[in-house]
């Protein structure tokens, strides 16, 4: 048992670092167009379709508190608008106002040049594959939770 314990703290741990890692680099992204990590996260959740605050959080991995406070500043900024929810009337949909959009829309250049940077030190298929074993440890995270019973 002490490999496996061993072994998930070594996982865990990368992807600590990765995290941080990716946070850094989102923020410098991000600060020159004067939007943080998480003004972009949540902005960036909104663009193809309204979304709730719980779809956010979600589709995103953070709590829906979390949401709701970066969602009240961007509202507050003009950069998110509130609209009715037919589904749930407690539960306003988000969506990007057109400063909204046009802010996430200028970080676009940087961002595809640091993903081209990415794609050409690791390698286009290998990253694909990265990318579909990392959703399936998403999922097998998700279903093997210690929040979730068992």
């Amino acid at each position: 048992m002490g490999s496996e314990s061993a072994l998930g703290s070594q996982l865990a741990f990368g992807l600590f670092k990765l995290n941080g890692q990716m946070l850094r680099a989102g923020e410098a992204l991000a600060r020159p167009v004067g939007l943080t990590v998480a003004w972009w996260q949540v902005l960036g959740a909104c663009l193809r379709a309204p979304q709730t605050a719980s779809g956010i959080s979600r589709e995103m991995g953070i709590s829906r508190q979390a949401v709701q406070r970066v969602a009240n500043r961007l509202l507050a900024e003009g950069l998110l608008k509130r609209s009715d929810n037919p589904a749930h009337k407690s539960a306003p949909l988000l969506a990007a106002t057109k400063a909204g959009r046009s802010a996430v829309m200028r970080i676009a250049p940087e961002q595809t040049a640091f993903s081209g940077r990415i794609v050409k030190a690791f390698g286009r298929t290998e990253l694909e594959s990265l990318i579909k074993e990392l959703q399936r440890l998403s999922a097998v995270v998700d279903e093997t939770s210690p929040e979730r019973p068992h």
